[in-house]
């Protein structure tokens, strides 16, 4: 009888207790390489000069998908050439990844590892509205040019569009990494450091609630959310390129002339997005790109420029659109 006693109120015990907060370093520990380091290189218009940036992101399911900052993909000047990501360091292999989903009201972005065979480990996600206005949390990222960086602080009080503030200072590279909560679960998404006349030291970051449709593409749910839809983002990635030179108008004036460049869709897909590529271009100007509706035809209307007679230089573009394309 004493045993069974002694075992009731052990059991009593663990039921009611509180459960011990995880340290920053057993986050760490358990989610590092859940937490990738994402580089994009992007392509001035004109001179096709190549410029890197760099951010940070988290797996969310196995399958590959990442949730990051959307103006890590978008911001800067130039046109994107090239998205890989790499787990757990900086100095990681660097993997292709596509960009799939873009919202600038939130700032997210779903992008996704190109090698789909390979599983990754994901980030747990947590509750929200569980979360106290004080709460310890976690950051953890890539700022400047550091191989991994980690932090911990406070949440300090609500901002715009439903964000937190919080004391951990986060610099430029930690955009778009996860903010982890004691249970070592993903209550938030880093939004950036604001700049405020007036005030310095504000930090933001955005609850995942509010990245909802986000985590509905890549398969996971937000809190109080419903089950996903099938991701529709399948298909093939095309490339189409075109090439002109113009030093044909040699009068006393420079000169221009319009161009225009129509490509199809593979037989049976449509195209579902497209970006432009200058690898090498002078004088050169994109009027518009134009997608037809049923997605079948893309038409690119260019014009280049050459000097006078007594001043003589060519206009010309070497480019390319680089299109993703589903089955109809």
């Amino acid at each position: 009888m004493r045993i069974a006693q002694v075992f009731f109120l052990a059991l009593l015990a663990a039921t009611t207790l509180p459960s011990v907060a995880a340290s920053l370093s057993d986050v760490v520990m358990v989610n590092r390489n859940s937490v990738v380091y994402i580089k994009v290189e992007k392509a001035a218009e004109i001179t096709g000069a190549v410029t890197e940036q760099h951010g940070t992101g988290f797996v969310v399911n196995q399958d590959g998908f990442v949730l990051t900052a959307a103006h890590i993909v978008s911001s800067g000047p130039g046109f994107q050439v090239e998205v890989r990501g790499a787990e757990g360091s900086r100095e990681g292999p660097l993997e292709g990844m596509e960009v799939l989903y873009e919202n600038s009201n939130f700032d997210v972005a779903v992008l996704r590892f190109k090698n789909t065979a390979k599983q990754r480990k994901a980030v747990s996600l947590g509750d929200p509205w569980k979360v106290a206005e004080d709460a310890t949390v976690y950051a953890m990222g890539f700022p400047g040019v550091e191989e991994w960086f980690h932090t911990e602080g406070k949440l300090s009080g609500k901002g715009p569009k439903g964000s937190w503030n919080t004391t951990i200072t986060l610099n430029p590279g930690m955009s778009g990494g996860p903010i982890f909560n004691t249970e070592g679960k993903v209550v938030a998404m880093v939004w950036g450091a604001v700049s405020t006349q007036g005030i310095a030291g504000i930090n933001r970051v955005l609850p995942i609630n509010l990245l909802a449709d986000a985590l509905r593409i890549t398969g996971g749910i937000a809190p109080g959310g419903s089950p996903p839809p099938p991701i529709p983002i399948q298909g093939i990635e095309k490339s189409y390129r075109f090439d002109e030179t113009q030093n044909s108008l040699g009068g006393l004036q420079a000169g221009s002339r319009s161009y225009s460049r129509t490509f199809q869709s593979e037989p049976g897909f449509k195209i579902v997005d497209y970006k432009y590529v200058a690898k090498s271009a002078n004088n050169a100007n994109i009027s518009r790109i134009v997608l037809s509706p049923d997605g079948k035809v893309l038409t690119v209307d260019f014009s280049l420029t050459s000097g006078p007679v007594f001043d003589q230089w060519r206009g010309w573009i070497d480019a390319e659109v680089l299109t993703r394309q589903v089955k109809e």
